[in-house]
C-alpha cells in the first residue's frame, strides 16, 4: 500500500505540473483571442473578454508609468554619476595645472629679479611678487646686518616661514599670466615640454568644462521636471504593475479557457498550435486522474481486506475464547452437581442420627 501511495503522490505532481502548463497556454490562447480571436458565441465570453480588456490596459499603463519613473531616475543616477566623473578629472586635471603654473610662476619670478620681464607681464606680476621680493630684502638686510643678535635670529626666522609661502606666490603668478595668455613672455624653450604641456591642459579643461556644462543643464532641466519622492513612486508602480500582471494572468487565463471550451476558431499565427497543446494537456490530466481514481481503489480494496484480516483475527480469537468458556462452564456444572450430591449425602446422613 505504501508504493501505491506514492505512486498517487507522484501523479498528484504531475497533474500540478499539467496544470500549471495549462494555466500558461490559456493565458497565451487569451492574449492571441484579445489580439483577434474568433466570433464570440456566448454572454459569458463577451463579458470575460472585457473584463481582460479592461485590466490589461489597466495593467499597460501602469507599466508605462512605471517605466517613465525608471528612466527618469537613471537618467538623473547617470548625469549625477557623470558630472562626479568630470569633476574628478578636473581634481586630477588642477594637480597639473598647479605644477605647469608654477613653473610658469618660477620662470616669472627669475625675469621679474634679473628686471627682463615685459612690462605688461611686470605690471601683472608686480602686486603679487613686489611686496614678497621687499620683504625679502628688508629681512635679508636684518639678518645681515646684525649678526649674533635676537633680532637677527627673529630676521631668519620671517625669512624662512615668507620662503615657505614662496609656492603659493609662484602659482598664483602663473595662474595669472596663463589666464592673460601671456606665457609667451616668458622663454618657454628653457623648460623642456612646457609649452606642450600648458596647450594639452587648456584643451583637457575646455573640454571637461564644455562637458560638464552639457551634463549640468541636462541635470537642470530634469530637475525642473523633478517628481516628488521618485524612488517611493517608482516602488509604488511597481506593486501596481506586479499586481495588475498577476490580474491579468487570471482574466486571461479564464478568457482563453473559454475559448477553448466554446470551441473558438481563429487564423491568428499560432492558435492552432495552442490549441492542441491545451487538449494534450487536458487529456493527459483527465488520465492522470482515472490512473488515481483506480490506485485509490486498489488502496481502499488492500484498506478492507487488512480489515477483515484483523476481523477475521479477532472472531478467531473470540472462537477460542469461547471454547474455553465453554469448558470452564462444563468444569464448573459438573463441579455445582458434585456439591448437590454431597450435600444431600451430608443430609441423609443427619436424620440417621436422629432417628436413633
Amino acid at each position: 500500500m505504501a508504493n501505491l501511495q506514492k505512486e498517487i503522490a507522484y501523479k498528484r505532481r504531475q497533474i500540478s505540473t499539467h496544470e500549471e502548463d495549462l494555466a500558461s497556454l490559456y493565458c497565451d490562447l487569451g492574449r492571441l483571442g484579445i489580439e483577434g480571436g474568433g466570433e464570440a458565441r456566448s454572454v459569458a465570453l463577451i463579458e470575460q473578454r472585457r473584463r481582460y480588456s479592461e485590466v490589461l490596459e489597466e495593467w499597460e499603463r501602469a507599466v508605462h508609468s512605471r517605466e517613465q519613473i525608471a528612466g527618469y531616475i537613471r537618467q538623473i543616477e547617470d548625469r549625477s554619476r557623470k558630472i562626479g566623473e568630470i569633476e574628478a578629472d578636473i581634481k586630477a586635471l588642477g594637480q597639473q595645472e598647479e605644477e605647469i603654473y608654477s613653473r610658469l610662476g618660477a620662470m616669472a619670478w627669475e625675469a621679474y629679479g634679473f628686471g627682463t620681464l615685459p612690462p605688461r607681464s611686470r605690471e601683472l606680476c608686480d602686486p603679487i611678487f613686489a611686496s614678497h621680493a621687499q620683504r625679502i630684502q628688508t629681512l635679508n638686510a636684518q639678518a645681515m646686518n646684525r649678526r649674533g643678535t635676537l633680532a637677527r635670529r627673529l630676521a631668519l626666522i620671517r625669512l624662512h616661514r615668507l620662503r615657505s609661502r614662496f609656492a603659493s606666490l609662484l602659482l598664483n603668478a602663473g595662474r595669472a599670466l596663463a589666464a592673460a595668455g601671456w606665457e609667451g613672455d616668458l622663454d618657454l624653450a628653457r623648460s623642456d615640454g612646457l609649452a606642450e604641456s600648458l596647450a594639452s591642459v587648456r584643451t583637457r579643461r575646455l573640454d571637461l568644462d564644455e562637458e560638464l556644462a552639457l551634463h549640468q543643464s541636462a541635470m537642470a532641466k530634469l530637475k525642473s521636471e523633478e517628481v516628488s519622492a521618485p524612488k517611493a513612486k517608482l516602488a509604488e508602480s511597481e506593486e501596481l504593475a506586479s499586481r495588475l500582471e498577476e490580474e491579468c494572468e487570471i482574466e486571461g487565463g479564464e478568457y482563453g479557457r473559454l475559448l477553448y471550451e466554446q470551441e473558438i476558431r481563429s487564423e491568428e499565427e499560432g492558435w492552432e498550435g495552442l490549441v492542441n497543446q491545451i487538449r494534450l494537456h487536458r487529456n493527459r490530466i483527465v488520465a492522470l486522474e482515472q490512473e488515481i481514481h483506480s490506485l485509490g481503489n486498489q488502496v481502499k480494496a488492500e484498506e478492507l481486506t487488512a480489515q477483515i484480516e484483523v476481523e477475521m483475527r479477532r472472531i478467531a480469537h473470540l472462537r477460542s475464547s469461547m471454547e474455553s468458556a465453554h469448558r470452564q462452564i462444563v468444569q464448573l456444572d459438573g463441579s455445582i452437581e458434585e456439591k448437590r450430591r454431597q450435600i444431600e449425602s451430608l443430609l441423609s446422613r443427619t436424620g440417621e442420627i436422629t432417628d436413633g
